[in-house]
């Protein structure tokens, strides 16, 4: 009888809802009221409102609670997505998408709107990486990839038309699928190793350009709502100098195809002053007068050659969105402030008028 008793009270112990804590919560007094899990509905509603105030992370968080109450809900996904790309995490937005895209009985419309975003997300690595590259070689503006980046560039452009041609034979009039095609194929363009290979791929990207501009609608244009996200016709020009002197060295061959898109107005960079000297050395092993140890020269406070920033300007001008493509911590924040405030004249493509996606690169100048 006793082995029986001792039994029940074990099992009794392992109920879901301890059974001996919920005794002793009883005999203390002391209950705690467990919070029922939030409903998917009320975290996608509170999701919404901080993705409104630009709390981009604590908004996520709220849609991918969401979707553990509901996997396959179909609007969590397609908010977490778009909120993990401004977040910048490509791969995961990329994710969700496929997710979205993926749901039974998914509409062939919403498909190939899921298949053009993700494109999208190929297109922002393969940009970030080759943007980076961009260096004046004497007179011209040459990307040199190397090759561990040249083959992920590569990879991200192949599988982002792949995914934009899964968009176009759902929707074959999509201009947003087709703006990003012209800009995979830029990309592509611009990192190719031989000029053959940049012809042809700068080939592609006019006339994906150029169907983008067709199939744009005059409202869409004018109000271009998701501008950021890249879904109106967009020239990618390959860098704007930072003085007038400059300019001659960019020879990007879709300049001679636009009208307008030059600076107007050019902000400089108010870098932090950098001054070139020897820190303090540990003088254990080195000389009586506190000098590096002979053949060991001490380091030299470092600082960037260049800090680089993307810009997408709109139709009319103004810079829209500006992200560091390569910088450093302490001159990140002046170069974003010098790139928000440059003006453009407004560009056109054959009487149409176009974004323009580019980079500036700031020099930091150092004193002796």
């Amino acid at each position: 009888m006793r082995n029986v008793l001792v039994l029940l009270v074990l099992v009794y112990c392992q109920l879901p809802v301890s059974g001996c804590q919920l005794d002793w919560q009883l005999a203390t007094g002391n209950m705690v009221a467990q919070s029922p899990e939030q409903s998917a509905a009320d975290a996608i509603k509170e999701g919404i409102a901080l993705y409104r105030s630009r709390k981009f992370k604590q908004a996520l968080e709220k849609f991918e609670l969401a979707l553990k109450q509901d996997a396959k809900n179909d609007e969590a996904l397609l908010y977490a997505a778009v909120t993990a790309f401004r977040v910048g995490n490509q791969v995961q937005s990329r994710g969700y998408f496929l997710r979205r895209a993926e749901l039974p009985g998914q509409k062939d419309t919403v498909k190939a709107y899921c298949y053009y975003r993700v494109a999208l997300t190929y297109w922002r690595e393969a940009h970030d990486l080759v943007a980076k590259y961009g260096d004046f070689a004497g007179e011209r503006l040459v990307y040199r990839l190397p090759e561990r980046d040249a083959a992920d560039a590569d990879r991200f452009i192949t599988n982002g038309l792949d995914y934009v041609e899964r968009a176009l034979v759902l929707t074959k009039d999509y201009a947003a699928a087709y703006n990003i095609k012209n800009l995979l194929h830029t990309e592509a363009a611009l990192a190719a190793k031989d000029e053959k290979k940049a012809k042809e791929h700068q080939n592609e990207a006019i006339a994906s350009l150029r169907h983008a501009v067709e199939k744009t609608g005059r409202a869409a244009a004018a109000s271009a709502a998701d501008a950021v996200d890249f879904n109106q016709p967009t020239v990618r020009i390959a860098e704007f100098a930072v003085t007038p002197e400059d300019d001659r060295k960019i020879d990007d061959p879709i300049l001679k195809l636009i009208t307008g898109g030059r600076p107007k107005r050019r902000v400089k960079a108010n870098f932090p002053t950098v001054r070139l000297q020897n820190p303090t050395v540990d003088t254990r092993g080195g000389t009586p007068e506190g000098g590096a140890p002979p053949g060991q020269e001490p380091a030299v406070a470092a600082a960037p050659e260049f800090i680089k920033v993307e810009v997408l300007v709109s139709t009319t001008g103004s810079v829209l969105f500006t992200r560091i493509i390569d910088g450093q911590q302490g001159y990140n924040d002046a170069a974003i402030l010098a790139a928000q405030g440059w003006r453009f004249d407004p560009a056109t493509f054959e009487g149409k008028p176009v974004q323009l996606s580019s980079v500036i690169s700031f020099e930091v100048k150092q004193k002796k």
